[in-house]
């Protein structure tokens, strides 16, 4: 049972992790305020980031030691195809889920008023990218980072509606922390952001969400723990403890109880700031129940490899990677076996396997672990002939 009193010693083998101020930092925010690194003789310092590569940056130049991280970074820092890598180990997965495609107003109101299905996400593309053509010029939406999940499901979101799609389509990289801004000037015509960008442009009036990352890519791995893969060789027992104390916090995150204390909590200006206190006049509060977020249940931490193939996959056909990424390769920086063993030691069952069929489960599972069944997300993709255009070889330039 986890003392609710946020606690302020801080004691132990210095970590430097980042984060960008989202809610789904709040694993290790919570870590932190409960005092779960402490518990681990752990003394971890948090750094806030206003942008995915101000992280990336400052963990590649020695400055941080590793933090939370979208899901692909992990792959592109360490294999990368335009700049140079830096080995990332990525042991666990902070959250699921977060992510909602959010479009102006205006933008919306001619996508859904032409008598489509508006929770229909391959109608939706369909009705944005005919608009495109109709005024002549491409959309103009934004994502968090070239190299990020909310970047692959809003490309992979306007693929189904035909090959040409992105032809009438410009995606742009806008921090979360400026995309408000962008709204408000025009520069920008919708985006796909974390929480609680989304619910906060919508309490604004600046745009209303249209779909959630959910409807591409059900309960996807979105924020991942990353760390410099020289700092976790040299430091596998403070890895472990790391790991063991973020498994405990998103344990705590997935109890709505704990909820009005995490709202406290984020709402200080060193984590989320003034932007949470603006969500207790939004009908959902802190968690958009559309977004389907989520940090523990169904082995959401687990990291699976299949996924991280997934996610290469993509991040090659959208031109991210330049080359196939082997099964050795993801296996360096995807470690479940790391996951297994911090978990084990909590009394905490995981998958035997680390792969499974992506794509088909559209109810959450079961399957073996070491010591019984284990519940498993599920992970069914935006429709059945996604395939079609969105095939694993690179695209054309």
């Amino acid at each position: 049972m986890v003392d609710p009193t946020p606690m302020k010693q801080r004691n132990g083998f210095r970590v430097r992790l980042g984060f960008v101020p989202l809610l789904d930092s709040a694993p290790l925010i919570m870590a932190r305020e409960l005092g779960l690194f402490d518990a681990e003789g752990l003394n971890v310092e948090l750094s806030r980031e206003s942008a995915w590569a101000s992280l990336r940056d400052k963990i590649a130049f020695g400055l941080l030691d590793g933090g939370q991280m979208l899901a692909p970074m992990p792959l592109n820092m360490s294999l990368a195809a335009d700049g140079p890598h830096t080995p990332i180990v990525s042991a666990m997965v902070l959250s699921r889920n977060g992510n909602g495609i959010t479009l102006a107003r205006d933008l919306y109101r001619q996508v859904v008023s032409s008598g489509i299905n508006p929770d229909d996400p391959i109608a939706t593309a369909r009705r944005l990218i005919h608009i495109a053509r109709e005024r002549g010029e491409p959309v103009q939406l934004a994502s968090v980072a070239p190299w990020s999940s909310h970047d692959l499901q809003l490309r992979d979101w306007l693929a189904t509606a035909g090959p040409d799609a992105m032809e009438h389509v410009r995606i742009l990289p806008v921090s979360p922390i400026q995309m408000e801004d962008a709204f408000r000037s025009g520069t920008i015509e919708g985006c796909c952001v974390g929480e609680p960008w989304n619910s906060l442009l919508e309490y604004q009036k600046l745009g209303r969400i249209i779909h959630a990352g959910h409807q591409i890519w059900q309960d996807a791995p979105e924020k991942v723990l990353g760390m410099r893969a020289d700092w976790a060789n040299q430091h596998a027992t403070v890895h472990r403890k790391l790991i063991r104390a973020l498994i405990a916090a998103c344990q705590w995150l997935d109890n709505r109880d704990n909820h009005g204390l995490l709202r406290d909590i984020l709402s200080q200006p060193d984590y989320l700031g003034e932007q949470v206190m603006y969500l207790d006049n939004h009908p959902f509060s802190l968690f958009h129940p559309d977004l389907h977020q989520n940090f523990f249940r169904n082995s959401a931490n687990f990291p699976w490899i299949s996924q991280a193939h997934w996610l290469a996959t993509r991040m090659l056909h959208w031109h991210q990677l330049a080359m196939h990424v082997s099964d050795r390769d993801l296996r360096r920086i995807i470690r479940p076996d790391l996951f297994r063993e911090a978990a084990a030691s909590m009394g905490i069952d995981t998958p035997l396997i680390d792969s499974k069929t992506e794509g088909h489960h559209a109810r959450p599972f079961t399957l073996n672990g070491r010591f019984g069944p284990v519940d498993v997300s599920s992970d069914a993709l935006i429709g059945s002939h996604l395939h079609d255009w969105l095939d694993p070889e690179p695209a054309q330039k």
